[in-house]
């Protein structure tokens, strides 16, 4: 078991969050992450407390409607100072022509590709994703989707729109 809140059991594999604007799944995702605390009730992540240990949020990856990507570095200086270089992830993505050039000048879907990247290659147990296929194409969706698939850890991500074709659990808010 990944995370079990009231009753709802994230396991392996891929667990979507649906809800309309405004129902909590941004904040249901924060909580997990250790970011926000929630107002009751406790939150268990792998069996601990991301409030309490910091190396279990250091085993969370998220990407959100944030990305944390640092403006003023190249593609390139953000993967270094975030991750680690994963040729595969940013060509699937179609990112390379574009590493050198600063954050800043990158489209929406851009960094969130790059965020996605980047969380991807870091040595995680749990990836957290805040309405990710929103601002991607379509063949980015797909990619996206593809590499979700063989991602071999648990990831929990929101929607409330379309999202590609694959195995999930789905739960509503």
């Amino acid at each position: 078991m990944i995370l079990n809140i009231d009753g709802w059991v994230f396991e392996e594999g891929i667990n979507v969050l649906r809800g309309p604007n405004g129902s909590g799944k941004t904040t249901l995702l924060n909580i997990i992450a250790g970011i926000d605390k929630p107002t009751e009730g406790e939150v268990k992540v792998l069996g601990k407390d991301p409030f309490k240990d910091e190396d279990i949020r250091k085993r969370i990856g998220y990407v959100g409607h944030q990305t944390f990507l640092i403006e003023d570095m190249t593609g390139y200086e953000n993967i270094r100072f975030f991750g680690r270089f994963d040729g595969d992830l940013l060509s699937a993505f179609g990112l390379n022509d574009i590493l050198h050039k600063p954050v800043r000048t990158y489209s929406r879907g851009e960094r969130v590709k790059l965020s996605i990247s980047i969380e991807l290659s870091r040595d995680i147990s749990l990836l957290l994703l805040d309405e990710p296929f929103s601002s991607l194409d379509g063949d980015s969706r797909e990619v996206l989707a593809e590499l979700l698939i063989r991602f071999s850890r648990p990831v929990i991500l929101t929607a409330h729109g379309d999202i590609p074709r694959m195995e999930f659990k789905e739960f509503k808010l």
